[in-house]
């Protein structure tokens, strides 16, 4: 048995069948999920919590970014890496997140070994990684 607490990912997104894939992953990475549909649902939960990542979907009823972008501005919030899941992606989506502060994009469809590679990296920080992972 672990000493170590249990570190808690937020996932933020409309689909159900995304939603569920990556709390798959999360338990599989010993991460305590905690999933909304929706972008207030979210939004509230961080009033009250720090989780240690936050996932958001760029399908939400609110901008991903201007959402990364607030949440940057919260002194509680702002080293809690942002994951963003975007289903395109450019050079105006990576430019978009670097000001908004996003730190990783991972396209979708899920590459699920690509994901729990970075969720395994900041479940233990110790190797950094760049913007689009």
């Amino acid at each position: 048995m672990d000493d170590y607490p249990i570190p808690t990912a937020l996932v933020v997104s409309p689909s159900l069948a995304l939603t569920a894939q990556i709390e798959l992953l999360l338990e599989e990475l010993r991460f305590k999920a905690v999933s909304f549909l929706r972008a207030q649902e979210g939004l509230d939960f961080l009033k009250g919590n720090t989780p240690a990542v936050i996932i958001l979907d760029e399908g939400l009823e609110i901008d991903p970014f201007t959402i990364a972008g607030r949440l940057k501005l919260i002194k509680r919030l702002r080293d809690v890496p942002v994951v963003l899941l975007v289903s395109d992606q450019n050079e105006r989506i990576t430019i978009t997140a670097e000001v908004s502060r996003v730190d990783h994009l991972i396209p979708k469809p899920l590459d699920r070994r690509r994901l729990k590679g970075l969720l395994r990296s900041l479940a233990h920080p110790g190797s950094e990684g760049g913007l689009v992972d």
